[in-house]
This record gives structure tokens, sequence and C-alpha cells, in this order.
């Protein structure tokens, strides 16, 4: 299983994390990645950093405050479909969350 950082002096629990996975997942995402400092310093993170593909654009909005409402810590989301160059960099230095077989 996955263990998450320190967001704000707070530990993310990995129940809370996979309810929010699953949230993305019910939007459509095929593929959730955690990327950012959260990952790389979680000792200092700001926020957490997640990467979907899948999720229709019209609905990131809705995805994002969702997300933040199960994680209770600030949430930076960001699509594939919305900047496909920059989910592609992220995707080779992330970790993958869930990914539809």
């Amino acid at each position: 299983m996955l263990t998450f950082g320190v967001v704000e002096k707070m530990m993310i629990p990995q129940e809370r994390m996979q309810r929010a996975v699953d949230a993305l997942r019910r939007m459509g995402a095929r593929r959730v990645l955690l990327f950012g400092s959260c990952l790389e310093a979680p000792e200092t993170a700001g926020d957490v950093d997640l990467a979907v593909e899948g999720v229709p654009l019209d609905r990131l909005l809705d995805a994002d405050v969702t997300v933040q409402d199960i994680l209770q810590v600030p949430v930076d989301l960001v699509s594939r479909e919305d900047n496909q160059a920059f989910f592609e960099l992220v995707s080779k230095r992330g970790r993958v969350l869930f990914e539809k077989s």
C-alpha cells in the first residue's frame, strides 16, 4: 500500500487518499498520479499535486473541489486533457495511484 506524506503538518490517511482516488475514478479518471512536493518532500509540502487522465474538462473543477473536500488540504489538480505535455512530464516522475487496466 502507499504511504503519503505530511501536508501542512498533517498526515493524509491512506483511506482518505483512496477515497479521493475513488471519487476521481467515478468522474472518469483512467489514471491518477501523485507528484510534486507531497511526493518528493512531504515534510515541507504545502499542497497535494495530482494529475488525472480521463476526467472530462467540464468536470475538472468539480473534481478539484471534491478531492479537496475529501483530503481536507489544498489540492492542485492537473489534467492530461488540458495539458498533455505537462502530464507526460509528471508521469515520468510521479507515483501512479490508479491506472485502469
